[in-house]
């Protein structure tokens, strides 16, 4: 990720409605499928600026990240519970956590082995522990925000669900999320196709938005939650999320 946006990323994630829906539904997937109740052993893999560990105190909570920048800014809130390192190699013994998290990190160019980093996740992960994963879907979505964040891949379900299950998880759950504004993003990208638009050239998507605008993607956002937790699969979508359990074997 360009270091640019690892600034950005800090300064919004607080109120962005990007960031603050898909920690909503982190949390409440966690209090879903959480397999004993008080502290939980997590690792948040992949941390980036921390908000996700930050809103993790009442846990047993570390962070892992390849970038010293990220880990810089995670600092910078306070937290020191980091370390500096791979998913595709995870400096930590097996079955050390209740649950893994990793969101937007499987798809980065410096994850040259998804499937590996994914096996990695399932030997720190405790026998009947959960893994929480979010990735960016559909290749034909790729923009400038892509270059921007190092974007290796951008996946399908059924290319996630197999890589998960080949890993060693069980799916607890596995749907395509952000669909609300897939059709936005699909015709963006269509025009930017018709008019020849460069999309190999670094651009951030990251921009603060007006208050009120800010506010309405986030209830959209809480609704989409609402509807996954419920049950429901989203046949499309932006990105995708996964909950997966360790067999208890």
């Amino acid at each position: 990720m360009e270091i640019e946006e690892y600034r950005v990323m800090y300064e919004i994630e607080n109120d962005y409605w990007w960031y603050v829906g898909l920690r909503r539904l982190v949390f409440a997937s966690i209090d879903r499928f959480k397999r004993k109740e008080g502290k939980l052993k997590i690792l948040d893999a992949g941390c980036g600026t921390g908000k996700i560990l930050e809103s993790c105190r009442e846990h047993d909570a570390c962070g892992l990240d390849f970038s010293e920048e990220a880990i810089g800014f995670c600092k910078k809130r306070g937290l020191n519970n980091i370390k500096k390192g791979s998913i595709c190699d995870i400096p930590f013994s097996d079955n050390s956590f209740d649950v893994v998290i990793s969101l937007d990190v499987l798809y980065h160019l410096n994850v040259e082995d998804d499937l590996k980093a994914l096996h990695e996740f399932n030997r720190v992960t405790n026998k009947g522990g959960i893994l929480v994963l979010n990735v960016p879907a559909y290749n034909f979505l790729r923009s400038k925000h892509d270059v921007a964040i190092h974007t290796r891949h951008r996946y399908t379900l059924k290319e996630l669900r197999e890589k998960i299950e080949k890993a060693g998880f069980g799916i607890k759950k596995i749907t395509y999320r952000n669909t609300i504004l897939f059709p936005l993003a699909f015709i963006k990208r269509i025009i930017e196709k018709i008019f020849s638009i460069n999309t190999k050239k670094a651009g951030s998507d990251l921009k603060p938005l007006p208050e009120l605008f800010n506010k309405f993607l986030t209830q959209l956002l809480f609704l989409e939650n609402k509807l996954i937790m419920s049950g429901m699969v989203l046949p499309f979508g932006l990105s995708l999320y996964c909950i997966a359990k360790k067999d208890k074997k």
